[in-house]
């Protein structure tokens, strides 16, 4: 028989390969109790969150002519298209039902939600409440990471095609995409920070924004991320916030003496104890599993045409996702979320080792991106 030739297992062997699954299946255990409880209540519990959520959005003064829409029934909308996946005429059926319970006072047309989506004014208030959103979890969440990947215009190219072009397809368009740099808790999956650009701008580049947008937020003992934010201005960065940066060298990497004193130090922490500074690095693969969840949840693809509205629909699904891991956590953790004492604590802290100089400089490589025509 074929096999009568293999070596019968010992009882040790045997013993050792059970220990060893019960780890792993210990490792990440799901409460699946808890699980079906989430996901039975998600959709109730997202009308609920995004609406505590718009309450946060101040109206500005009207007193002349027609009253407009409110902001946040139009912010209430937005988020409602996106999370159920439908188009702004598909979604009137579901916008007249949340009139109905209560959730807004008016029911927008959905020229207008595009238009919301089209005001450059939009980026700065959904970049301030993404992080607010965030907030309830930061208890939880003590160890961040940072990662870019892309999301396209058009369903007829998928990111990793254009980001390897030499193992896919060499005709590539790379306009058609827009990147998105977010920082996450590694344990919630939660986007903390997020910066909508350009496909061609640099990770390293927007990562001070990131780090930025946390500090005085959050409580920050460590930050992990690839090689493409090693870095010694980052170092010096993550250094000042008293955090540990696990951000793991180039090849190439050798220390002078003009390197700084941090980048030093974590060099040699990173060739004599590589084992656990990569033990540390991986969680960085957090954020590669907050891309999928957003891609395969809200999906790859942007259905805006121009800049201005795709990042800020963009930046509106990392929003969406906020309140999905919210309504996880509240049922693993019993997480308990109050928006406005979130938004009472809620610091704009610049970054003392984050000069002018520099910000300027980070700030010309991407001031032009409005300027970019899709088609």
């Amino acid at each position: 028989m074929l096999w009568a030739s293999s070596p019968h297992k010992t009882k040790q062997e045997k013993k050792i390969k059970m220990d060893k699954q019960e780890k792993l299946s210990e490792y990440g255990k799901r409460n699946w109790n808890k699980y079906n409880s989430a996901k039975m209540q998600e959709k109730r519990l997202f009308y609920d969150l995004l609406y505590e959520l718009a309450q946060l959005i101040p109206e500005p003064v009207h007193e002349n002519g027609r009253p407009p829409i409110q902001i946040k029934d139009l912010f209430f909308s937005v988020g409602l298209k996106l999370y159920s996946n439908y188009s702004g005429r598909k979604i009137c059926s579901d916008l007249k039902q949340a009139k109905y319970m209560g959730y807004i006072s008016d029911n927008p047309h959905f020229n207008t939600m595009h238009d919301f989506l089209n005001c450059s004014a939009t980026y700065d208030l959904l970049k301030r409440l993404l992080t607010i959103s965030a907030m309830p979890l930061k208890e939880l969440e003590d160890h961040f990471s940072m990662d870019a990947s892309g999301f396209g215009s058009y369903g007829s190219e998928s990111w990793i095609r254009v980001k390897y072009p030499d193992k896919y397809n060499k005709n590539v368009n790379w306009r058609t995409f827009l990147k998105g740099h977010i920082l996450i808790g590694t344990r919630s999956n939660a986007v903390c920070s997020c910066e909508i650009t350009n496909a061609h701008v640099g990770d390293v580049t927007v990562a001070p924004k990131l780090l930025e947008a946390v500090n005085g937020n959050f409580d920050i003992k460590e930050v992990s991320a690839d090689k493409a934010y090693s870095s010694s201005r980052i170092l010096q960065i993550i250094k000042s916030m008293e955090a540990m940066p696990y951000i793991v060298f180039k090849e190439n990497a050798n220390p002078s003496k003009h390197s700084p004193e941090i980048w030093i130090q974590m060099y040699n922490y990173f060739i004599k104890n590589k084992k656990y500074f990569m033990k540390k690095y991986h969680k960085r693969s957090n954020v590669e599993t907050t891309f999928s969840m957003v891609k395969v949840r809200l999906g790859e693809f942007l259905k805006c045409k121009n800049f201005e509205s795709q990042r800020n629909e963009l930046m509106m699904k990392f929003i969406c996702h906020n309140i999905c891991c919210l309504i996880s956590q509240i049922f693993d953790n019993g997480v308990k979320v109050d928006f406005k004492k979130c938004e009472a604590s809620f610091v704009n802290k610049p970054l003392k080792s984050y000069t002018e100089e520099m910000r300027k400089d980070d700030e010309n490589k991407y001031q032009d991106l409005s300027r970019i025509k899709f088609g």
